[in-house]
């Protein structure tokens, strides 16, 4: 009987497929200048398929802009898919702000990301969201961190990132090949590096120096689970979770990866915890003593070992330790690694705003004046304190997260019925979407130039950075849920982008195109293929 009954889902689920694909193929070809063809049983799905694995942040904005800012997608009959989508900075002050406490992330929201963040905070609300709030503020404001990060960075840059990029210089230097680096695989797994040692306390070497990149298969298993899971985003939730159960299409994928993750973070929950037992916890006085010495001598200890020690309120359980690194791992390795790489492509592609940073940083810093020395170490470093004189850089990292935010939506659920400031009636349960990637490009917000590329929109006639409000420009949230790490990731971002850009030169492959990836990350779909110049200084 069990098998019958898998038969005969396995049929439905097929006929479903096939009549969605017949319904998309037919949407497509009727009418190019529809956005979203409604369908009878279907709704708007069908448009919503044939858009999603090549160009699904276009389509959404197309959807946005033709309906003023606020649009209902209507999902099939037979599924709990109908969802307001939404860049209206209005709907969402009042989301986020106004009406906080009425919106939280939903139970399908939860059930997309249960095997991912369990209880992390990106999966939690109320006082599990609260506490882990308060928790990494206190990690990102401890004495001693900034140094610990910057330092950790300026490691990796010369010891490896560097070492990477020069390898490539060179063989061009010998005139036998032209040698095409993906830079944003190079900056993802660079930034993987940097956050495992802060979170975890090691360098898992995920950048190597030869020329055999390392296939360390965490890295990679992320990569993997982040453009999977946008198909949980665009179909209804029984049919996911039925491919879930058998372990089919991009479910399998998941299932494959997330099985690596928690391997490899169990491990090291594990190892970590026995080393915090034998060294610390059965002395109190010198694990104070030992803190003291660290911050003193600029060292920090890292989150996880900082978890562990202050263990007494349920963090010490290896499920929320591996729930909470694997949010902390994430949210640090993609939003600062997409914003690199889209960053790195733009001022490749606009020299005038190259050329003004390249002099910004030689008339606001002292980085003119440094001489490599005999070592071959760097001029590139630039000191924290001059980090904030590159004004024209900073505003230029602002207007490439407007037009490309690194995550492109954000989710809400309606615990009870309201009215948004636009009119739209949103139901007891019913999702939001809003659309981040789409807010970047609206006239009525950002002008009719908002498709073109201008860090000097963002600069007073003072000089000084210009202060938009954070429900039109919510690269990092809005409200309560503002990311805590927005002051740090600036600083992180400068750092490395005046690295890179000083010491070297970044020309685009002729004809490699980029383009976005459908993914809950906004990465480029075939990569940031460039070759790499030495800087003649």
């Amino acid at each position: 009987m069990p098998i019958m009954i898998t038969i005969l889902l396995l049929a439905f689920l097929f006929f479903v497929s096939l009549w969605l694909s017949i319904v998309a193929f037919i949407a497509k070809k009727k009418s190019s200048s529809s956005s979203a063809v409604e369908w009878p049983v279907v709704g708007m799905l069908p448009a919503l398929l044939c858009n999603a694995t090549t160009n699904l942040h276009g389509f959404i904005t197309r959807l946005v802009k033709e309906s003023g800012g606020t649009f209902l997608f209507k999902g099939p009959c037979f599924a709990n898919l109908d969802f307001v989508v939404t860049s209206d900075p209005m709907n969402a002050h009042h989301v986020f702000s106004k009406n906080f406490a009425n919106y939280g992330k939903g139970e399908d929201f939860k059930a997309m990301f249960e095997e991912l963040f369990g209880e992390g905070i990106v999966n939690s609300d109320g006082e599990s969201w609260r506490f882990q709030r308060q928790r990494i503020h206190s990690f990102l404001t401890k004495d001693g961190f900034e140094n610990y990060v910057m330092r950790t960075l300026h490691q990796k840059m010369e010891g490896t990132l560097f070492r990477v990029l020069d390898d490539a210089c060179s063989t061009r230097r010998l005139g036998t090949v032209h040698v095409e680096v993906d830079m944003q695989d190079v900056v993802s797994r660079f930034m993987f590096d940097n956050i495992c040692m802060w979170v975890l306390g090691f360098d898992p070497g995920y950048l190597c120096v030869d020329r055999q990149l390392s296939t360390f298969s965490c890295g990679k298993a992320f990569d993997e689970i982040e453009e999977a899971v946008i198909y949980r985003h665009i179909v209804p939730r029984s049919i996911w979770e039925f491919q879930k159960r058998f372990g089919i299409g991009s479910e399998k994928k998941i299932s494959q990866s997330t099985k690596v993750l928690d391997e490899f973070l169990y491990d090291v929950v594990k190892t970590k915890k026995q080393e915090v037992l034998d060294e610390f916890i059965y002395n109190a006085i010198r694990i104070k003593k030992q803190e003291m010495q660290k911050e003193e001598q600029g060292q920090q200890l890292d989150m996880l070992t900082q978890l562990m020690i202050a263990g007494q309120k349920g963090e010490s359980s290896d499920k929320s330790l591996r729930d909470m690194v694997f949010t902390l791992i994430a949210a640090g390795k993609d939003t600062l690694s997409s914003t690199l790489s889209w960053l790195l492509w733009l001022v490749a592609t606009h020299p005038d705003v190259e050329k003004k940073i390249l002099e910004e940083i030689e008339r606001e810093t002292a980085m003119a004046g440094r001489q490599e020395s005999d070592k071959g170490t760097y001029r590139f470093l630039i000191s924290k304190d001059e980090l904030n004189g590159l004004v024209y850089l900073h505003a230029t990292i602002c207007e490439t997260l407007r037009l490309y935010p690194p995550v492109p939506f954000e989710h809400r659920c309606a615990d009870e019925a309201d009215v948004l400031p636009t009119g739209h009636r949103v139901k007891k349960g019913m999702r939001m979407l809003f659309s981040i990637y789409s807010m970047g490009r609206m006239e009525e917000i950002w002008g009719k130039d908002c498709m073109e590329f201008k860090p000097e929109r963002w600069i007073s006639e003072e000089g000084n950075i210009i202060h938009v409000p954070s429900q039109k420009f919510m690269a990092f949230l809005t409200g309560p849920k503002t990311c805590l790490g927005k002051a740090m990731s600036f600083m992180q971002l400068k750092f490395i982008v005046s690295a890179i850009l000083w010491n070297y030169k970044l020309d685009m492959v002729e004809g490699h195109i980029v383009k976005p990836t459908p993914s809950i990350v906004l990465s480029m779909k075939d990569g940031l293929k460039m070759r790499v110049y030495k800087r003649d200084v």
